[in-house]
């Protein structure tokens, strides 16, 4: 036996297996919501915003990317059940927070313009 093997923080390889389809599935939710806050910035830009409106309108797609790597720094050696609720916490925070700039944006559309 190999001594990783013998450790007691060695996870079986199933284990191993679904974490890492649990972080890429997860990971993609977090893209999409990156992929959707950068589209409607994007959207918005064609039209002209001020540097408050790149501020307001780019914080939902650095926000995720910020929440994923917290959330896997800090649930990355525990069970799968607490990494899982862990991440999909992460990610609840994430959509919320892109919803909630998104009705900022819609109700206050002339303060992000330049």
């Amino acid at each position: 036996m190999t001594r990783d093997a013998l450790s007691p923080h060695a996870e079986p390889s199933a284990s191993r297996l679904l974490r890492g389809i649990l972080t890429g599935l997860l990971g993609l939710a977090y893209a999409f919501i990156v992929w959707t806050a950068v589209f409607y910035l994007m959207q918005m830009a064609q039209v002209g915003i001020s540097g408050y409106g790149w501020l307001v309108l780019l914080l939902p797609a650095v926000v995720p990317v910020i929440v994923f790597a917290a959330g896997f720094a800090l649930s990355r050696r525990r069970g799968l059940g607490a990494f899982t609720v862990t991440m999909l916490a992460g990610l609840a925070l994430s959509a919320v927070f892109w919803l909630d700039t998104l009705s900022y944006a819609i109700r206050n559309g002339a303060d992000l313009l330049g």
